[in-house]
Protein backbone atom coordinates (compact mmCIF):
# COMPACT_ATOMS: atom_id res chain seq x y z
CA UNK A 1 0.00 0.00 0.00
CA UNK A 2 2.70 2.65 0.85
CA UNK A 3 4.88 1.73 -2.76
CA UNK A 4 1.34 2.51 -4.19
CA UNK A 5 0.99 5.45 -2.52
CA UNK A 6 4.42 6.46 -3.15
CA UNK A 7 4.13 5.65 -6.79
CA UNK A 8 0.50 7.86 -7.09
CA UNK A 9 2.31 10.96 -5.41
CA UNK A 10 5.81 10.53 -8.16
CA UNK A 11 3.61 10.41 -11.10
CA UNK A 12 1.55 13.32 -9.43
CA UNK A 13 4.45 15.42 -8.73
CA UNK A 14 5.63 14.74 -12.72
CA UNK A 15 2.39 15.50 -14.08
CA UNK A 16 2.40 18.86 -12.18
CA UNK A 17 6.05 19.77 -13.67
CA UNK A 18 6.69 21.62 -17.45
CA UNK A 19 9.10 19.33 -19.24
CA UNK A 20 12.88 19.81 -19.82
CA UNK A 21 13.78 22.42 -22.75
CA UNK A 22 14.62 20.70 -26.28
CA UNK A 23 18.26 20.51 -26.23
CA UNK A 24 21.02 20.62 -29.43
CA UNK A 25 18.18 22.76 -31.20
CA UNK A 26 20.15 23.50 -34.71
CA UNK A 27 18.61 24.48 -38.12
CA UNK A 28 20.46 23.76 -41.41
CA UNK A 29 19.22 24.39 -44.74
CA UNK A 30 15.30 24.47 -44.40
CA UNK A 31 15.30 21.88 -41.29
CA UNK A 32 15.30 22.49 -37.99
CA UNK A 33 16.03 19.41 -35.31
CA UNK A 34 16.37 19.07 -31.81
CA UNK A 35 17.11 15.95 -29.70
CA UNK A 36 14.39 14.07 -27.99
CA UNK A 37 13.01 14.38 -24.71
CA UNK A 38 11.07 13.07 -22.34
CA UNK A 39 7.97 10.84 -23.38
CA UNK A 40 4.53 12.34 -23.72
CA UNK A 41 6.04 15.34 -25.03
CA UNK A 42 5.19 17.63 -28.05
CA UNK A 43 7.20 20.71 -29.47
CA UNK A 44 6.28 24.08 -30.80
CA UNK A 45 8.06 26.14 -32.89
CA UNK A 46 7.86 29.83 -33.06
CA UNK A 47 9.33 32.58 -34.90
CA UNK A 48 10.67 36.02 -35.26
CA UNK A 49 11.81 38.25 -38.54
CA UNK A 50 14.64 40.26 -38.16
CA UNK A 51 14.51 43.73 -36.21
CA UNK A 52 11.04 42.43 -34.83
CA UNK A 53 9.94 42.00 -31.49
CA UNK A 54 6.87 39.56 -32.57
CA UNK A 55 6.71 36.05 -32.29
CA UNK A 56 5.06 33.73 -34.55
CA UNK A 57 4.10 30.04 -34.21
CA UNK A 58 4.47 28.21 -37.10
CA UNK A 59 1.36 26.47 -38.36
CA UNK A 60 3.03 22.86 -39.38
CA UNK A 61 5.00 22.52 -36.24
CA UNK A 62 2.38 23.26 -33.36
CA UNK A 63 2.70 20.60 -30.82
CA UNK A 64 4.08 18.24 -32.82
CA UNK A 65 5.61 14.90 -31.31
CA UNK A 66 8.44 15.04 -34.07
CA UNK A 67 12.01 16.11 -33.26
CA UNK A 68 12.61 18.14 -36.50
CA UNK A 69 10.31 20.75 -38.68
CA UNK A 70 10.69 21.94 -42.09
CA UNK A 71 11.16 26.11 -42.21
CA UNK A 72 10.77 26.66 -45.68
CA UNK A 73 7.04 27.72 -45.47
CA UNK A 74 8.70 30.92 -43.71
CA UNK A 75 8.97 33.34 -46.18
CA UNK A 76 10.83 36.41 -46.57
CA UNK A 77 9.97 39.77 -46.32
CA UNK A 78 7.56 41.61 -49.49
CA UNK A 79 8.22 44.89 -48.33
CA UNK A 80 12.38 45.09 -48.73
CA UNK A 81 15.00 42.38 -50.41
CA UNK A 82 17.84 42.72 -48.32
CA UNK A 83 19.43 40.05 -47.44
CA UNK A 84 18.59 40.19 -43.68
CA UNK A 85 15.07 40.24 -44.34
CA UNK A 86 15.32 36.69 -44.85
CA UNK A 87 16.39 35.73 -41.48
CA UNK A 88 14.33 34.58 -38.62
CA UNK A 89 15.43 33.47 -34.77
CA UNK A 90 13.93 30.01 -34.65
CA UNK A 91 12.93 28.96 -30.87
CA UNK A 92 11.50 25.73 -29.64
CA UNK A 93 9.30 24.84 -26.64
CA UNK A 94 8.57 21.31 -25.08
CA UNK A 95 4.85 20.93 -23.77
CA UNK A 96 3.35 18.57 -22.19
CA UNK A 97 -0.51 18.74 -20.32
CA UNK A 98 -0.36 22.30 -21.05
CA UNK A 99 2.76 23.05 -19.40
CA UNK A 100 5.69 24.61 -21.15
CA UNK A 101 9.09 24.67 -20.95
CA UNK A 102 11.26 27.53 -21.53
CA UNK A 103 11.90 28.12 -25.00
CA UNK A 104 15.36 27.11 -26.87
CA UNK A 105 16.79 29.47 -29.51
CA UNK A 106 18.32 27.48 -32.54
CA UNK A 107 21.72 28.08 -33.80
CA UNK A 108 23.19 26.92 -37.16
CA UNK A 109 27.00 24.84 -37.33
CA UNK A 110 27.81 25.88 -40.52
CA UNK A 111 27.79 29.62 -42.36
CA UNK A 112 25.18 31.08 -44.21
CA UNK A 113 23.63 34.04 -44.95
CA UNK A 114 22.20 34.79 -41.89
CA UNK A 115 25.03 33.07 -39.82
CA UNK A 116 28.75 33.68 -40.23
CA UNK A 117 31.00 30.22 -40.57
CA UNK A 118 32.89 29.91 -37.13
CA UNK A 119 36.45 28.54 -36.86
CA UNK A 120 38.74 29.15 -34.30
CA UNK A 121 42.78 28.62 -33.24
CA UNK A 122 43.95 28.01 -30.47
CA UNK A 123 47.26 28.68 -28.99
CA UNK A 124 48.85 28.71 -25.51
CA UNK A 125 47.35 31.51 -23.86
CA UNK A 126 45.24 32.76 -26.86
CA UNK A 127 42.31 32.21 -29.07
CA UNK A 128 41.92 33.63 -32.59
CA UNK A 129 38.72 33.62 -34.14
CA UNK A 130 38.38 33.71 -37.81
CA UNK A 131 36.02 35.89 -39.32
CA UNK A 132 35.57 36.58 -43.20
CA UNK A 133 34.51 40.07 -44.12
CA UNK A 134 33.44 39.15 -47.57
CA UNK A 135 29.50 37.54 -47.00
CA UNK A 136 26.43 39.21 -48.45
CA UNK A 137 25.34 41.40 -45.52
CA UNK A 138 28.90 43.43 -45.72
CA UNK A 139 28.26 43.63 -49.61
CA UNK A 140 24.61 45.40 -48.85
CA UNK A 141 25.80 47.13 -46.04
CA UNK A 142 29.47 47.62 -46.11
CA UNK A 143 31.11 48.67 -42.81
CA UNK A 144 27.99 48.50 -41.01
CA UNK A 145 27.98 44.42 -41.14
CA UNK A 146 29.97 43.49 -38.77
CA UNK A 147 30.71 40.23 -36.57
CA UNK A 148 29.69 39.88 -32.90
CA UNK A 149 31.72 37.40 -30.68
CA UNK A 150 30.29 36.09 -27.79
CA UNK A 151 33.10 34.63 -25.49
CA UNK A 152 33.02 32.38 -22.17
CA UNK A 153 34.45 30.13 -19.93
CA UNK A 154 32.54 26.72 -20.54
CA UNK A 155 29.76 26.71 -17.91
CA UNK A 156 29.56 30.06 -18.31
CA UNK A 157 25.50 30.56 -19.25
CA UNK A 158 24.48 33.12 -21.19
CA UNK A 159 28.38 33.54 -23.19
CA UNK A 160 28.87 37.32 -22.37
CA UNK A 161 29.21 39.86 -25.73
CA UNK A 162 32.99 40.39 -26.10
CA UNK A 163 33.35 42.77 -29.28
CA UNK A 164 31.77 43.89 -32.33
CA UNK A 165 34.26 43.52 -35.08
CA UNK A 166 34.25 43.24 -39.28
CA UNK A 167 37.32 40.58 -39.37
CA UNK A 168 39.36 38.32 -36.92
CA UNK A 169 40.31 38.40 -33.23
CA UNK A 170 42.74 37.15 -31.12
CA UNK A 171 41.89 36.70 -27.40
CA UNK A 172 44.52 37.18 -24.87
CA UNK A 173 45.35 36.04 -21.91
CA UNK A 174 43.81 32.95 -21.32
CA UNK A 175 44.68 30.29 -18.77
CA UNK A 176 46.12 27.49 -20.11
CA UNK A 177 44.63 24.00 -19.96
CA UNK A 178 40.98 25.91 -19.21
CA UNK A 179 38.43 25.37 -21.63
CA UNK A 180 36.71 28.23 -23.25
CA UNK A 181 33.71 28.45 -25.84
CA UNK A 182 33.14 31.10 -28.50
CA UNK A 183 30.05 31.96 -30.91
CA UNK A 184 29.40 34.48 -33.52
CA UNK A 185 26.27 36.56 -34.87
CA UNK A 186 25.98 38.80 -37.55
CA UNK A 187 24.86 42.45 -36.83
CA UNK A 188 23.60 45.03 -39.09
CA UNK A 189 23.89 48.71 -37.72
CA UNK A 190 24.34 47.05 -34.54
CA UNK A 191 20.86 45.07 -34.70
CA UNK A 192 21.45 41.40 -34.13
CA UNK A 193 20.91 38.71 -37.05
CA UNK A 194 19.95 35.43 -36.22
CA UNK A 195 20.53 32.26 -35.89
CA UNK A 196 24.08 32.43 -34.54
CA UNK A 197 26.47 30.06 -34.52
CA UNK A 198 26.66 26.81 -32.59
CA UNK A 199 28.83 26.98 -29.55
CA UNK A 200 32.50 25.77 -30.03
CA UNK A 201 34.29 25.21 -26.38
CA UNK A 202 37.97 24.35 -27.07
CA UNK A 203 40.80 23.85 -24.44
CA UNK A 204 43.58 26.50 -24.05
CA UNK A 205 46.93 24.18 -24.63
CA UNK A 206 49.83 24.31 -22.79
CA UNK A 207 53.26 25.86 -24.20
CA UNK A 208 54.74 24.33 -27.71
CA UNK A 209 51.12 22.78 -29.12
CA UNK A 210 48.85 24.51 -31.57
CA UNK A 211 45.17 23.39 -32.30
CA UNK A 212 43.01 24.58 -35.24
CA UNK A 213 39.39 23.91 -35.40
CA UNK A 214 36.95 24.40 -38.21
Amino acid sequence: MLLILLCFHTFTWVASQAPPPPQNVQVEKGQLTWTPGEPDVTYTVNYRRFNSDKWEALPACIQTPFHSCNISAIGPRDTNDSPENSCVTLRVRAERRGLRSEGVNACSRYGDVCTPPLSILTRPGSLTVFLNDDHELAKEHANNAKHRIYFGREGESPLQKYEDTIDSRTIEDLEEGQRYCVQVAYTVHGDLVEPRSCIQCEVIPASGKLLFLV
